[in-house]
């Protein structure tokens, strides 16, 4: 019997160290991999700051870009005097920088913009898709606003207009230009020829100006009878610049 113990014993053995020799096989035969480190983006998203003008629905847009990173973009938009905040991502592909944004959502016109830049680009090309779907997709091309040089001081365009007409004046109220486009008109509304309604009321647009023509695209409203107003820019019999257009005067306060 202890002889018996003795044969199964060492077949035993044997088996255990053939087991061995296989494992020891197997691990010699596993590659190593090393490890892949992300190629780092060298790509410079500052330079898609800034602000952009285009044609958007026959009417002027502008789209301001506050922040860009390699994955997030922050801004907003002005359009027809509906002033809108943007918020999305940022997307890279080689040369083609794709940036997504979002309106807030809580507005019956609001959607998400989609900007395709190429390398640096001052001239990205746009569309637009309605949250709900019921207004038709547009698209549309941008172009960034760089500030003109200025020859002489009596010289106004696009990029000192606002310097010249940030507070200005009608026969019944007052315009406040913005530099990113957005115009503010108060009024108080006449009831007759003698008072006025004491309530001071707000209608907003868009300003574009074009050489010497201005162009205002206005929210609904009761003071502008067409929801478009052209000026011609202009000077007054003193010299100083001023607006004519609507059967309107309009003049800068601080001139």
């Amino acid at each position: 019997m202890f002889r018996t113990f003795i044969y199964l014993f060492i077949p035993g053995l044997f088996l255990l160290a053939c087991s061995s020799e296989n494992n020891n096989t197997e691990q010699s035969n596993i590659i190593k991999v090393p490890a892949q480190i992300p190629e780092e983006d060298l790509f410079d998203y500052d330079t898609l700051r800034g602000m952009y003008e285009g044609e958007f629905g026959k009417s002027p847009i502008r789209i301001v870009l506050n922040y860009v990173s390699g994955t997030n973009a922050i801004g907003y938009n002005i359009h027809k005097g509906l002033q809108r905040n943007l918020n999305g991502k940022v997307q890279r592909n080689g040369d083609t920088v794709i940036v997504t944004l979002n309106e807030p959502g809580d507005h019956e016109y609001d959607g998400v913009f989609e900007l395709t830049f190429i390398g640096i680009d001052t001239e990205p090309k746009g569309k637009w898709e309605h949250n709900e779907g019921w207004i038709s997709s547009k698209k549309f091309s941008l172009k960034k606003h760089i500030k003109k040089p200025v020859e002489n001081d009596d010289e106004i365009n696009s990029s000192n207009f606002d310097d010249y007409f940030d507070l200005t004046f009608d026969s019944l109220g007052t315009y406040r230009f913005e530099d990113d486009g957005l115009v503010r008109y108060e009024y108080y509304p006449k009831t007759d020829e003698e008072s006025r309604v004491e309530q001071l009321i707000e209608v907003r647009g868009s300003w574009f100006l074009n050489d010497s023509t201005l162009r205002i695209d206005w929210q609904e409203n009761y003071r502008f009878k067409n929801t478009t107003s052209i000026f011609t820019l202009t000077r007054s019999e003193w010299g100083g610049p001023m607006l004519r257009g609507e059967g309107l005067e309009l003049h800068p306060m601080y001139w």
